[in-house]
């Protein structure tokens, strides 16, 4: 029990940008003081000192701030977060007749979800996947055998009321998000692909950009107001109520909201904040040597809800992506960041010669080869990540030889039917759109830029090849020679999970290639805690009025200590887990009396 004034003590302690001015959530009156901000302060309190102790700044909760005399603009709901699940919720509301304010920090609309693949319900219920009988595990969807299922690969730690609920209300959600115009989406059971995307027109890379810009033109043509290249700095609360925001807009200038219905959080999670990860994702901390999915996730939102006494939920829970090359052990730019179409990636996305710090083999696992996979869940990557955090030292070394750019394209790691193209290289400009520089189809070209800054390690001889990966020469060449001798019988009898034979490339060409590779962080599971409808929760079970949020601003869709994330991120997969619970959020948010 912190004894009066801790809270402030604490603050004062930790100190920071991010507290600076701030102040505990004002009493509206006595009475509304001993019921909310006592227990607020008491939860936020412990909060603040168990990152101080740490000394982990960036983790801090950020506190909200008291209304001011006069706002500068009001509306009847803010969304804070104009990416893939922001601009469903805005856009959503705005139709509803409602004023909606979208705040957006960053230059365009869309977030993370832009640069998706595909958008995923792996339960069933919307009208396409029924016009298809598509359910797991049983058609139609069953929603406590799916549950049940669910549960079990989530370790049985998902509150059930609101798994159950967010299945039920899916269905609907997918159904207004598609029937919306612009929405050129073709249902293949549990996946929408865009029918450019589909088609071959356009590339997987930005699979999502035609959606994304067909919601924000019906969120504009609703009356929606969005405004970019700005961001939230506080909440603004009276007593326990959150009732608006203070942003900062591209000119510097700080401007009061008041949201007199609500604020929606959907600003994503915090998968670029070193301190948050650390305090609420310690394995992901030990095993991930890229940040992400896009710069952008940097917890604020959290941390807001956080400094409103929220709790969170989805402890250790988040999702990765394989592939991702360390930029700062032995070389490289030491950025925590990289896109993840780029041709190094794609190269060391594939199965050569994968081996721990003291030389012994490490599973690859694709659709082709994983005999367990089950339906909807694992499509290789995911089982990849957990197999190579786990190896000692929580990463693995990928090693090849100058045949890649030839032996690469004959593995047989995709299924005719699938969808994950991610091993892949992309080859071919005409499909890809503008990246704003982010990846082109000169994926060779890539892969020598990674070359030269360090991150890829080439050298002449395997010898010289160890030194660079900081790897015993002895332990390398032994490694080599076995694998060697393993490609020239053909069949893999090592492995529990063997090698296809398509993928057997001796090691043998100079000069040779190798990186020390782990995982890319793609979604944070870990966030604030809220109810069956999204609202969000104080640790004693208490709601915070007028503040929702949506996933993966909350937590809790992949349950407790879930390392790596079985079924990619959650059961809506990652667009769908953003845009649908999005849509959820907004209309409990309309919803409530």
């Amino acid at each position: 029990m912190f004894v009066k004034g801790g809270l402030a003590a604490s603050v004062a302690a930790l100190g920071g940008a991010a507290l600076t001015g701030c102040a505990a959530a004002p009493a509206s009156s006595k009475q509304a003081h001993a019921e909310n901000t006592e227990p607020d302060n008491e939860i936020t309190a412990r909060l603040v000192e168990r990152v101080h102790d740490a000394n982990l700044p960036d983790a801090a909760p950020i506190m909200p701030v008291e209304p001011p005399a006069s706002w500068d603009d009001e509306a009847d709901v803010i969304i804070v977060g104009v990416g893939g699940g922001g601009i469903v919720a805005t856009a959503f509301l705005a139709q509803q007749g409602l004023k909606v304010i979208g705040i957006e920090k960053e230059g365009q609309v869309g977030g993370a979800s832009r640069h998706a693949c595909t958008f995923a319900n792996v339960f069933g219920g919307s009208k396409d996947q029924n016009e298809l009988e598509f359910g797991v595990p049983t058609f139609p969807p069953d929603v406590k055998a799916f549950t049940r299922m669910y549960e079990e690969q989530n370790a049985y730690s998902i509150d059930e009321k609101f798994l159950s609920n967010q299945l039920l209300m899916s269905g609907a959600a997918c159904d207004w998000i598609m029937e919306q115009d612009g929405m050129n989406m073709e249902c293949f059971g549990p996946i929408w692909h865009d029918a450019d995307v589909h088609s071959g027109k356009q590339s997987v890379v930005l699979g999502m950009d035609n959606p994304t810009n067909a919601m924000e033109a019906v969120a504009l043509a609703a009356g929606a107001d969005i405004r970019l290249s700005t961001k939230c700095e506080k909440l603004v609360a009276d007593g326990g109520r959150v009732v608006g925001i203070v942003a900062k807009g591209p000119d510097g200038a700080e401007r009061f909201l008041k949201a007199s219905k609500g604020v929606i959080l959907c600003a994503g999670g915090f998968g670029m904040n070193r301190d948050l990860i650390r305090a609420y994702l310690p394995s992901a901390f030990e095993g991930t040597v890229q940040g992400g999915p896009m710069p952008s996730h940097t917890g604020e939102a959290f941390r807001m809800g956080l400094g409103m006494g929220a709790d969170f939920s989805g402890f250790d829970s988040w999702s990765c992506w394989e592939g991702a090359i360390d930029e700062e052990t032995a070389g490289g730019d030491g950025q925590f960041w990289h896109y993840f179409w780029h041709g190094e990636r794609q190269l060391f996305h594939n199965p050569w010669l994968i081996i721990d710090k003291r030389g012994n083999r490490q599973p690859y696992f694709a659709a082709t080869q994983e005999l367990f996979a089950n339906p909807g869940g694992q499509m290789g990557d995911l089982s990849n990540c957990a197999a190579w955090m786990s190896a000692v030292g929580h990463h693995v070394y990928s090693i090849c030889d100058a045949n890649f750019p030839t032996t690469v394209f004959e593995k047989n790691v995709l299924t005719e039917t699938g969808t994950d193209r991610n091993r892949i290289p992309i080859t071919d400009p005409s499909t890809l759109i503008d990246t704003k520089g982010l990846v082109s189809a000169d994926w060779l070209s890539e892969v020598d830029q990674a070359v030269e800054r360090g991150a890829v390690k080439k050298a002449d001889t395997i010898e010289e090849l160890a030194d660079m990966l900081l790897l015993d020469r002895d332990v390398l060449t032994r490694a080599v020679k076995e694998y060697n001798e393993l490609c020239e019988k053909g069949v893999d009898d090592e492995m529990s999970t063997p090698y296809d034979p398509s993928w057997l490339h001796p090691v043998v060409q100079p000069p040779f290639y190798g990186a020390i590779v782990g995982s890319q962080m793609a979604k944070t599971m870990c966030g604030l805690r809220t109810d069956e409808h999204l609202q969000v929760m104080r640790e004693d079970g208490t709601l915070i009025e007028g503040l929702y949020a949506n996933a993966t601003t909350a937590g809790g869709l992949s349950g407790e200590a879930n390392y790596g994330c079985f079924w990619n991120s959650t059961v809506f997969g990652g667009v769908g887990t953003s845009w649908i619970t999005g849509w959820i959020a907004a209309k409990s948010l309309l919803d409530e009396k």
